[in-house]
């Protein structure tokens, strides 16, 4: 008894032994555990607008298990491609610095054998960078300060003191900050690249002493415009929607609104480099843009998907013909080619 008992305790501990090898070696019982990608996205909105249609969806497709970090770090990012240790596998960034750091050779190029261009043009499908969302950079106030009938609707009136008086408020960042101050100062449309920085900023000295906070977060603005903090603030279109939608007491129009990207890079030494592919041709697809569209507060960036959109899904986002007329386009390759310049003269004015 004794003995054949000591037979079955061998046997047990070599099977388990063999089973522990085969998952080891990627056997059968190792392919049922999920891959894992680390996935950088900005805050708790945009996860929450991509968790079904995006990030749900893959792993249900892929076996996958997604870690999702906020916010992309564009300092951290570049210091783990530099030392070589990379642990985030996709990144949501702005445009112009996945267009720019993607040739400062940050990010892995993008296989667009894997990943397809349909909806996408030069300008939001480049080498190492694809789009992901459209945004706008709009005009907001309190409603209950501001009627309707009263709001402001040029970037002249975001000056006007006499007209608003109070409080206003800007993204802490020169883009598009120098755009609205020429505009402002009657640079039309098409002359505004290359900017007159000096311009820009001899108008925004007029109200310098007004500007009560530059913010960091788009979160921040709805608590800005309900507060009293500010009368007018600049604002991301979703954002404020979604607040208007709860309840909040915030409006803002697409008039001279500034609309944006940002996409899907990777960085360079991921060692997930086929796999954050297969995310970002999953992403960008035409069928899951449709979806993220009908479900957020932003645009898809796939034109093709927009096109599918219900006509009260476009003008909610922005993105009817007629709302695209009256707004404004940013300049990916001016600030390709002078941010890093412009922005230290940005910040050495906002110590001034």
């Amino acid at each position: 008894m004794l003995k054949k008992l000591s037979i079955m305790v061998v046997v047990y501990a070599l099977s388990a032994s063999l089973i522990a090898c085969s998952n080891e070696q990627g056997g059968s019982a190792g392919q049922d555990k999920p891959q894992k990608l680390t996935v950088v996205d900005w805050d708790a909105n945009t996860v929450g607008y991509r968790k079904v249609p995006v990030y749900e969806a893959f792993e249900k497709k892929y076996n996958v298990k997604i870690d999702i970090e906020t916010p992309p770090d564009y300092g951290k990012l570049k210091a783990m491609v530099d030392s070589g240790n990379v642990t985030w596998d996709v990144v949501n960034v702005d445009s112009f610095y996945g267009k720019l750091a993607g040739q400062q050779g940050q990010f892995e190029p993008l296989d667009y054998s894997i990943i397809k261009k349909d909806g996408y043009d030069d300008q939001t499908a480049t080498a190492n960078y694809i789009a992901s969302e459209s945004f706008a950079t709009v005009m907001s106030w309190n409603s209950k300060k501001i009627d309707a009938a009263h709001a402001p609707k040029t970037w002249a009136d975001f000056w006007d003191l006499k007209k608003f008086p109070g409080g206003r408020s800007a993204y802490r960042f020169p883009a598009p900050s120098m755009e609205m101050a020429l505009i402002a100062d009657g640079v039309p449309a098409d002359k505004l690249y290359p900017l007159d920085v000096e311009r820009a900023l001899k108008k925004l000295n007029e109200i310098k002493k007004e500007m009560k906070t530059w913010w960091t977060s788009g979160a921040q603005v709805p608590d800005l415009l309900t507060n009293g903090t500010a009368v007018l603030s600049t604002a991301y279109d979703g954002t404020l929607a979604e607040q208007k939608r709860k309840g909040a007491p915030v409006d803002f129009t697409y008039e001279n609104a500034f609309r944006s990207y940002e996409g899907w890079v990777i960085p360079k030494g991921t060692k997930n480099k086929d796999l954050a592919m297969k995310f970002i041709a999953f992403a960008t697809s035409e069928e899951v843009q449709l979806e993220y569209g009908k479900n957020s507060d932003y645009a898809p960036a796939n034109q093709k998907a927009i096109a599918k959109l219900s006509e009260a899904d476009k003008k909610r986002l922005g993105v009817t013909p007629e709302l695209q007329k009256i707004q404004f386009g940013a300049g990916d390759d001016y600030w390709i080619e002078n941010f890093d310049k412009v922005q230290e003269r940005f910040e050495q004015w906002l110590l001034e």
